[in-house]
């Protein structure tokens, strides 16, 4: 038998009230007592790409933005070089939109926006939509390198899915003792902190 030790983490978020339904840390808890869904921050990858084109889009792009791809290295200052590579090593070697760029999930033109919009808008919309990880505004952060809270991200996404509103995300809803008398009680609440618009232009390019 191969051993195998691939671990595995996972939340479900009620995205209108922030309720957490379900989460796993770890694949057995009686072998391994570590919570990777709240104690383990993980590189995202592409899943970081929306609340870039998101920012995009409130920066007066649309959904037929242009930017060429194909295989660049991007130089800045004292030299310093980096090669973002498309999956399967794959470029369309011309101009591509935004709306084919999600569709693809094109590496080269997430760098060009991240880069296009100053590497600063991406650190800030990600703080915005609740990420309390620090991020550094490096290119590569387009492509999701640095690692951020599972729990955070999904809490993220739940904002995407319902228009704009942030919520808070919770465990416990209510606590009553013996008699039925309610001990605690989640007070719901919710902040629009995304244009509305352009939360539903950007779940369209997403479906």
């Amino acid at each position: 038998n191969i051993k195998n030790d691939i671990q595995v983490a996972s939340v479900i978020i009620n995205p209108e009230n922030g309720a957490v339904l379900g989460l796993t840390g770890g694949v057995n808890y009686s072998k391994s007592q570590y919570n990777r869904a709240l104690s383990n921050n993980r590189s995202v990858g592409s899943t970081i790409k929306p609340f870039l084109y998101y920012a995009a889009l409130e920066n007066n792009f649309t959904a037929s933005t242009t930017f060429t791809s194909e295989k660049t290295t991007f130089v800045f200052s004292e030299d310093q070089t980096y090669s973002p590579t498309n999956y399967g090593d794959q470029y369309p070697n011309k101009e591509i939109s935004l709306a084919a760029a999600i569709a693809y999930s094109d590496n080269i033109y997430a760098v060009k926006t991240h880069l296009f919009l100053g590497s600063d808008t991406l650190v800030d919309m990600m703080k915005r939509v609740g990420i309390t990880t620090k991020l550094d505004s490096i290119p590569s952060l387009a492509l999701g390198s640095q690692p951020i809270s599972l729990l955070e991200m999904t809490n993220a996404y739940a904002i995407l899915a319902n228009g704009g509103y942030k919520v808070k995300p919770h465990f416990i809803q209510r606590v009553e003792d013996i008699n039925g008398n309610i001990l605690y009680e989640y007070k719901e609440s919710k902040e629009q902190i995304l244009n509305k618009s352009i939360t539903y232009i950007l779940s369209e390019l997403l479906a």
